[in-house]
């Protein structure tokens, strides 16, 4: 039996009957329509059902269709269609005895995988939680390493500008040395030329003077030592030899000698300081280094030199007098070596050999020159550690017979002869000011006045 004609086709899209009691029905085609054809052959089809107010295209897709909806009885398969949301399966493909698109229902997963799902969730959430604490302390540990080398590179850095800087001082204070230097050489070959001027315009046309000395503007006294008590028309007297390489001495203050330009202390191997020996009186050996002072035996002075002090006419020096009858700072001096010799500091000195007195409180050394006075020479303290001429040198003798080759004694009365002229220090009870006796140089050496003894340091 052919089923009735239809009023009116199916809605598309896929239209269901509706639920059997309460549920909303297609209100595009009637009832009686769709139950007509789907009654079997041979059957009065089922009585109308209640109309609802639903229309079809609340139901235009399946996954808004609600489960209800599919226990009418089979009906054609709908239309394949995409979920409206993301790509997962359909609600359709979702409900039990139905064909449609999309997966199959899937089973929740048992309990023994489930506990392993969480353990191997858990070991997850263990591994990236170290693995952000290892970042976390390379992080740190990079940062202090950063740290650190910034540090030392600005540590790096100071010390160079320091190094830099002293540098900079070290020869900012070379440069003044050497101006000063250049300064005193300049100073030195002045004063060598006016020297050479003067004596060649007062000393070589003027007449020997046998009075005291003018050059400090003193007087001899009556009861002063005078040269009638040399001893050198003795012929046995004793004569020191010849310096190198020069005739021997005449004790002329006409016969002007010069100094070696070799013999100073430029580019000199002779150290400029050596150590200082304070010897009790009881070690009466002279040595290199040695400080004492010198006494005039003939009236009991010390020899001594100071900054206030200057000779009042001539070179304008700083002058060396004698003064006092005790040791005090002004009076010490070091035995030092002359230029370009060099002795190991402590040698013995023995009689003959030419030494540099040099003073304690100013570095200065015992000097004298010719040309700033007719008759006697000058003695000054001049120059300092870097700054000596041949004008330093003086020999040391034992008074009488010179001594020489023997070791110089503390207990010998003694004299210092200059290397370049042959004369002899001399001191005489000559006051240029109170307690300021004058010292000069001149004569052969054999008068009392010449005379000298070594004070050790207690």
């Amino acid at each position: 039996m052919a089923p009735p004609p239809m009023a009116q086709p199916p809605p598309p899209g896929g239209a269901y009957y509706a639920p059997s009691s309460g549920t909303p029905s297609l209100a595009s085609a009637p009832a009686t329509t769709y139950a007509a054809y789907n009654a079997p052959q041979g059957q009065q089809p089922p009585p109308p059902r209640a109309q609802t107010s639903y229309s079809v295209s609340s139901y235009a897709s399946p996954s808004q269709v609600p489960p209800s909806a599919y226990n009418a009885g089979p009906v054609p398969p709908p239309q394949q269609q995409q979920p409206m949301y993301g790509s997962g399966p359909s609600l359709y493909s979702t409900i039990p005895g139905r064909q449609g698109a999309g997966t199959a229902y899937e089973e929740p997963p048992p309990p023994q995988q489930s506990r392993a799902n969480k353990a191997g969730k858990i070991a997850l959430g263990a591994l990236a939680a170290g693995a952000v604490a290892y970042g976390v302390h390379e992080f740190v540990e990079q940062r202090e390493e950063d740290e650190e080398k910034r540090r030392l590179a600005i540590a790096a850095a100071r010390r160079q500008q320091e190094e830099g800087e002293r540098m900079r001082r070290e020869n900012e204070a070379r440069r003044r040395r050497e101006e000063e230097e250049e300064r005193r050489r300049e100073d030195h070959e002045r004063w060598r030329r006016e020297e050479d001027e003067r004596h060649r315009q007062d000393v070589i046309y003027s007449q020997p003077s046998h009075h005291a000395p003018s050059v400090y503007g003193g007087r001899p006294r009556a009861d002063s030592i005078s040269s009638h008590h040399s001893r050198g028309s003795d012929p046995g007297a004793f004569r020191p030899p010849a310096p190198f390489g020069r005739p021997p001495y005449s004790y002329d203050p006409l016969d002007v000698r010069f100094v070696d330009p070799s013999r100073s202390s430029e580019n000199s191997a002779t150290p400029e300081t050596y150590p200082e020996l304070r010897q009790t009186p009881s070690d009466i050996v002279v040595k290199i280094g040695t400080v004492l002072a010198l006494k005039h035996l003939a009236t009991g002075r010390l020899l001594r030199s100071d900054r206030s002090h200057s000779t009042a006419s001539g070179s304008n020096q700083q002058l060396v007098y004698a003064s006092r009858r005790n040791p005090a700072d002004d009076d010490w001096w070091q035995v030092l070596p002359a230029n370009q010799d060099v002795p190991i500091p402590g040698s013995i000195v023995s009689y003959g050999t030419q030494i540099r007195l040099r003073h304690i409180n100013t570095g200065r050394h015992l000097h004298s020159h010719y040309g700033f006075a007719t008759e006697p020479n000058e003695v000054t303290a001049y120059g300092d550690q870097t700054l000596s001429d041949e004008n330093d040198h003086w020999v040391v003798e034992r008074f009488g017979d010179g001594g020489y080759s023997q070791t110089w004694k503390s207990t010998d009365a003694v004299v210092l002869r200059h290397y370049v002229s042959g004369m002899a220090l001399k001191s005489q009870d000559i006051m240029l000011r109170e307690d300021v006796q004058c010292v000069t140089c001149q004569g052969r050496g054999d008068d009392d006045n010449d005379r000298w003894r070594v004070v050790l340091s207690d």
